[in-house]
């Protein structure tokens, strides 16, 4: 399923499985121009492919690998498609999903031809930064337009404001690091990749480090105590959530604690 939003001169587009007649979890795309951020879930390639919204998109940027953000790429054939050079591989030939995520999101097609991307975009009267936001995964990036304070920022916040859970890849203590760096940003809005536009980004992003880093002590602190990562889990009392079992192993409390154990000493 599709739906668009409109914010100043950018058209939000939102995608989605449908179950029930309600999105299962919607992520974002953003047009400004002829340019696009993202490209939504592969589930929702035919609406995409019939959107008029989206007809005349010249270019391509893929903020990161994920089956969600580069599910509808291939509907962009006819354009340049760009993304960080250590992403390009697995754009290209995306990994095969488990059952669960090919029903959540939907299997990314194989893409031709990716780009690597230049240090610079220009569209209409902005002037794109590239800029680094690892933690999600390691080569994720997003556009900052400085004149606007507009930072599409992809993952790089996390969706809950408790989060509790990661993917392997995850480097959670790099994540609160990136949000610092944000933080430390001139931003007026961030357009997120599963929430939309964000207009009080730094009191929504302050919530998420601060829970993060209180739990990051209580991690350590029962670590240096000698506590297993199960048992760690059980004194934090934390219970994933109810779909964490279907991903295989794909999300995973233990995937948390271990990461911030592992990149914080």
């Amino acid at each position: 399923m599709i739906e668009l939003e409109y914010f100043d001169d950018i058209t939000c587009i939102k995608t989605a499985t449908e179950q029930g007649g309600q999105a299962i979890m919607w992520v974002y795309a953003y047009r400004i121009g002829n340019l696009l951020f993202d490209t939504g879930c592969g589930n929702a390639r035919e609406e995409v492919q019939k959107c008029k919204e989206l007809e005349g998109i010249k270019r391509v940027i893929l903020s990161h690998y994920h089956e969600d953000h580069i599910g509808c790429a291939g509907v962009f054939d006819n354009a340049q498609i760009f993304a960080h050079e250590p992403s390009i591989e697995m754009i290209k030939n995306p990994e095969q999903l488990g059952e669960f995520f090919q029903y959540v999101w939907g299997q990314p097609h194989q893409i031709k031809r990716v780009l690597p991307l230049p240090e610079m975009l220009k569209e209409s009267e902005f002037k794109f930064e590239i800029v680094s936001l690892p933690g999600h995964c390691e080569d994720m990036i997003g556009l900052y337009e400085p004149n606007k304070k507009w930072l599409f920022s992809a993952d790089a916040v996390p969706l809950p404001s408790k989060k509790k859970i990661a993917m392997p890849e995850e480097n959670v203590p790099q994540i609160i690091q990136t949000l610092e760096e944000i933080q430390r940003m001139p931003i007026d809005v961030i357009f997120d990749g599963h929430r939309g536009p964000i207009e009080n980004p730094h009191e929504h992003i302050q919530t998420r480090i601060d829970f993060l880093k209180g739990i990051r002590e209580d991690i350590l602190r029962y670590h240096r105590d000698g506590k297993s990562i199960q048992e760690i889990q059980t004194l934090l009392d934390i219970e994933g959530p109810w779909y964490m079992d279907m991903t295989e192993g794909r999300f995973g409390i233990d995937h948390f604690i271990s990461s911030m154990i592992k990149h914080s000493i």
